[in-house]
């Protein structure tokens, strides 16, 4: 495994399904964002997502991940888009319920990706947001129409949990 390729641990996903709930995954519309091996997205399309797609800068990780789809039967809701994030955002098809974006520990701009969603209506009311970074850092408590849920720390790891307001948008 490539040395920056960082997956997210077994405890920090489990964390993170476990505050969507057991059946919040279900016809849900997914994005991995700095997908690297496509864990995220896959584990949502186990759980009943109807439609997911992964983001990625390396073309090597977005062919691995292309593969690993053609698992599943319903694979023309499954997408992978390569390219530098924020600018790839404009190329997705849907809105998402839900995100996750998990970005190298040492990438800092955040509320360029919360422009781009914003931007690009990707955001509908009441998206979930899920940012793992590092634990060093602490992101704002809002973006814009995007409000800070929750907080969580697991070692050097940490995930930030937004939700997108679902009355009085701009």
């Amino acid at each position: 495994m490539p040395k920056e390729l960082r997956p997210t641990t077994s405890k920090v996903l489990s964390a993170i399904f476990s505050m969507v709930g057991p059946k919040g995954f279900y016809g849900k519309k997914v994005i991995d964002m700095f997908a690297g091996t496509g864990n995220f997205g896959i584990s949502s399309i186990k759980r009943g997502a109807s439609e997911v797609t992964f983001l990625e800068i390396n073309k090597k990780r977005c062919k691995k991940i292309s593969d690993l789809l053609k698992q599943f039967p319903n694979d023309k809701n499954l997408h992978v888009i390569n390219g530098n994030i924020p600018t790839i955002v404009s190329r997705i098809s849907h809105t998402a319920d839900i995100i996750f974006i998990d970005p190298p520990y040492n990438y800092l701009s955040f509320e360029k990706i919360m422009q781009s969603l914003e931007g690009n209506n990707i955001l509908k009311p009441g998206s979930l947001i899920f940012i793992e970074h590092s634990s060093k850092i602490t992101l704002p408590d809002f973006y814009s129409n995007i409000n800070l849920v929750k907080r969580k720390k697991y070692g050097d790891s940490a995930v930030t949990f937004f939700h997108r307001k679902i009355g009085n948008l701009k």
